[in-house]
Parts: structure tokens; C-alpha cells; sequence
């Protein structure tokens, strides 16, 4: 009985121990939440790197190298040079963790910049035209105190042919009175 007991104990080891079953294995891929940067251009929001998305294609920027993948998570492959949508993102690495409300803060604080800038750039050539018609007055005043000195010299220099020729015609009569002629 040993024996066959031992004979059993080694065909079971010797066969092997078999197991049947089945098993399944399922996995889900997310999309992960995407927040509008620009045209064409949108960011992966509150993430750990700046990942970008742009024609249908993830976009991740690591010191100063881009690298590319259909995959948000995986494939990265080392780019030389990303399409100029994505060659135009100023400071990549400023959209780390990033989200949509510092996105709409910050787009006013661009706007609220612009509108100052541009209201100083009118107040400037406003005041350069300013500057210019008060230069153009001055100018005209100068001219016409110009003229009006001239005008006054003129009425001088008539007055004293006048008086010349007063006084000559004065001499004459007094030549004449007195016989001088």
C-alpha cells in the first residue's frame, strides 16, 4: 500500500498539476480633460507635465525638447520641430497643472493689458497731434507776426515818401513864392 500510495505521489508530480479556468483582463483608456491655450492648441488640465494637444496628437514639452505621441500617457518619440502651432507657445512649462479658470484669469489680465496699452498709444498720438498743431500755430503766428511787421515797415517806408514828397512839395511852393524857380 506504500508502494501505491508513493506511485500515486509520483505520477501526480510527474504529471503535473494541471488547473483549468479562465481569465479576462479589460482595460479603459481616458481622455483626459483638455482646456483651450489657442487656435488649434489645447492643454491637458491640472497635470504633472505640459502636455499639449494639437491635431489630433499629444504634445509634451521636457526641458526644452518636444516629444510626440497619439498616446497622452506612452509612445513619446522625440520631435526636432513641432508644427508652429506648437512652436508658438510661449513658455510651455507655465502650463503645468494648469486650468481652465487661471486660463480665463489670465486671458482678462491679457486683455485688461492690451486695452491699457492701446489706450496709451492713443493718448500718445494724441498728444503728438497736439504737440504738432501747436507747433503749426506757432508757426502760423510767427509768419503772420512776420507779415504784419513787414506790412507795418512798408506803411513806414510810405509814409516817409509822403513826407518826402510833402516836403518837397513844400520846398517847391516856397521856391516858387519866392521866385527861386
Amino acid at each position: 500500500m506504500q508502494k501505491l500510495l508513493a506511485s500515486l505521489v509520483f505520477v501526480g508530480l510527474v504529471g503535473g498539476c494541471t488547473a483549468s479556468g479562465s481569465g479576462s483582463y479589460s482595460a479603459t483608456a481616458t481622455t483626459p480633460s483638455l482646456v483651450y491655450v489657442s487656435d488649434d492648441v489645447q492643454v491637458i488640465e491640472d497635470y504633472d507635465q505640459p502636455v499639449f494637444y494639437s491635431a489630433n496628437v499629444y504634445w509634451r514639452y521636457d526641458n526644452g525638447t518636444w516629444y510626440s505621441s497619439r498616446y497622452h500617457t506612452r509612445g513619446w518619440v522625440r520631435v526636432s520641430a513641432p508644427p508652429a502651432p506648437i512652436a508658438r507657445i510661449e513658455r510651455p512649462s507655465a502650463y503645468v497643472h494648469f486650468h481652465a479658470k487661471a486660463q480665463a484669469r489670465t486671458e482678462r489680465r491679457e486683455e485688461a493689458r492690451d486695452d491699457r496699452h492701446e489706450m496709451k498709444q492713443e493718448a500718445k498720438e494724441e498728444r503728438k497731434e497736439a504737440q504738432q498743431e501747436r507747433r503749426e500755430e506757432h508757426k502760423e503766428a510767427k509768419q503772420e507776426a512776420k507779415e504784419e511787421r513787414k506790412e507795418a515797415k512798408d506803411e513806414r517806408r510810405d509814409d516817409r515818401k509822403d513826407d518826402r514828397k510833402d516836403d518837397h512839395r513844400g520846398k517847391d511852393k516856397d521856391d516858387h513864392k519866392h521866385g527861386k524857380k
